[in-house]
């Protein structure tokens, strides 16, 4: 541990004072505090210990819970797109059924994302958050549980390979839009094929043994 750091945690309080409850918990204070950085100083220039010292932590405390700083600065860079997160939120937990909301999770990032000019420009960047970074982060999963109300009935093998085909539709949407759809459009369009397969698949990990 670094004297500067010991000396930023003796003038302040570890976390802000908010000791987190859980890992979970942990990994959302440091993605705000890495969100905050990126909105301040911009995804090229905020560095992990700009978000040790926003978070009040060390930058030992980030490596136990974020392995790669690229992917932790990356995922804030997400978040911090224009209140992007807070509306997909918003809108995908209005919908009723799990298949439903993981669509319009889909809709609403093929639409939102080219539009944005942080998000966009992180995705046509050599910085761009490529699946298999993006599937190494915990808040992935965190998110597919919120979808499903915190439990999706899968196995985590399941649950990997889920987020895995709906981050590659996504990733290959935004590659290449093809034929112009309005959101309804491609709402149609993806729900006709994806609802009843990821039901299906829903249905009998509920009816089946976790793995």
């Amino acid at each position: 541990m670094l004297s500067g750091e010991i000396q930023m945690m003796q003038r302040r309080k570890a976390w802000n004072g908010r000791h987190p409850t859980s890992p979970a918990e942990a990994r959302r204070f440091l993605l705000d505090a890495a969100r905050d950085c990126v909105e301040r100083y911009g995804l090229s220039k905020a560095s992990l210990s700009d978000v040790a010292e926003t978070a009040g932590v060390t930058r030992q405390t980030v490596y136990r819970y974020f392995e790669d700083a690229d992917d932790l600065l990356q995922a804030a860079a997400v978040l911090a797109s224009g209140g992007f997160h807070e509306r997909l939120r918003r809108r995908v937990l209005a919908c009723e059924g799990v298949a439903e909301r993981m669509v319009e999770t889909l809709v609403i990032a093929i639409h939102e994302i080219p539009r944005d000019p942080n998000l966009s420009a992180l995705a046509k960047s050599g910085d761009q958050v490529t699946v298999s970074s993006v599937l190494r982060l915990s808040f992935v999963q965190e998110e597919m549980l919120a979808l499903a109300d915190g439990d999706l009935g899968l196995g985590d093998r399941e649950r990997d390979e889920l987020s895995e085909i709906l981050l590659r539709l996504l990733h290959s949407f935004l590659s290449d839009p093809g034929e112009a759809r309005s959101e309804a459009e491609l709402r149609a369009f993806l729900s006709h094929w994806l609802v009843p397969m990821i039901q299906e698949k829903l249905d009998a990990g509920r009816e089946s043994p976790r793995r």
